[in-house]
């Protein structure tokens, strides 16, 4: 067998070291970019679908403040978050998202529920119960009486109120 000098031994040695170091940054690389693409690719109420599938704990960012639980249901354009006591349906294009606390017991997969917002209130309409909806800079607590194209009647103790559903934030509902 061929005996190579110690310093080509060295050097061979090095030469391999090298090419695979540039091959798992090659790799690192790749894998960064793919995901990256994936996350680009996401809507938003996929985002949602995510952290509902995880089971984690939420914040969402409202106008009217902060929603804090897990998401309990997701449709296209709102999602259903459960706190201790209280229940929140948001609008997915007025929240932002944030992520407090992963869950280690895994969450659920989208079962029944409305698929849009303005289907969630005609569920309000049909079951009568009493929730609050929640407006920029005003809370408005009563009973949605009629869902039309583009606005509910609300009706309360003492006065009932004609509200455009593209001024409703968040609703909320007393568990």
């Amino acid at each position: 067998m061929y005996d190579r000098p110690p310093h080509l031994t060295d050097l061979a040695a090095e030469l391999r070291r090298m090419a695979g170091a540039e091959l798992l940054d090659e790799l690192e690389i790749t894998e960064v970019e793919t995901e990256r693409g994936r996350l680009r690719h996401r809507s938003l109420p996929q985002v949602w679908e995510q952290v509902m599938h995880r089971g984690d704990r939420v914040t969402a960012t409202t106008r009217m403040g902060l929603v804090r639980g897990t998401v309990d249901y997701v449709g296209t354009d709102y999602a259903t978050v459960v706190g201790d006591d209280t229940s929140w349906d948001i609008r997915l294009e007025r929240s932002i998202l944030s992520q407090v606390e992963r869950s280690t017991a895994g969450g659920h997969t989208v079962t029944g529920g409305s698929r849009t917002f303005k289907a969630r209130l005609a569920e309000y309409e049909a079951t009568g119960e009493p929730i609050t909806i929640l407006l920029p800079h005003l809370a408005m607590r009563g009973r949605i009486a009629v869902v039309a194209t583009d606005h509910v009647v609300v009706t309360a103790e003492t006065d009932t109120a004609t509200v455009p559903i593209q001024l409703i934030d968040v609703i909320r509902r007393d568990l």
